[in-house]
């Protein structure tokens, strides 16, 4: 475990030294926001990668959590697809009829509004019984 803590911590270093000289360069004009904004696309995908890989080798080695995991996904999947068949499609445009969002984009966008409202509701209800359950302990 050593040598992967001194790894981690020398791409680190050069991950935070990249980044810092990134900075510095662009406040002094020498390279666009193009760039830099480039560089945040890499860094966030290089987090987007090494969380999905911990995750799988986490749940790779606990089949117990991996089980809890499973269910909490095709949970929010089963939630998402109640959303897509509740929402609307209709085609939305401006006062000069100029089309803001066509029928698919209304209809994902409404479906997503209308999870996180469902989601919402149950956050809600589960802390509501968290509560009331830890008062009658």
């Amino acid at each position: 475990m050593g040598v992967n803590n001194k790894l981690f911590s020398i791409i680190l270093i050069g991950l935070l030294g990249s980044s810092a000289l990134l900075s510095i360069l662009f406040a002094m004009d020498v390279v666009g926001e193009g760039i830099l904004i480039t560089w945040c696309y890499v860094l966030i995908g290089i987090a987007v990668v090494v969380t999905l890989a911990f995750s799988v080798i986490g749940m790779a080695t606990d089949l117990k959590k991996a089980k809890s995991a499973l269910i909490g996904v095709v949970a929010l999947v089963v939630i998402c697809g109640i959303a897509y068949v509740l929402s609307g499609n209709e085609v939305h445009s401006n006062m000069d009829g100029d089309i803001l969002a066509d029928a698919g984009i209304s209809q994902v966008s409404e479906g997503g509004l209308i999870a996180f409202y469902i989601l919402g509701v149950i956050a809600v209800g589960a802390i509501i019984f968290a509560e009331i359950s830890k008062a009658f302990k």
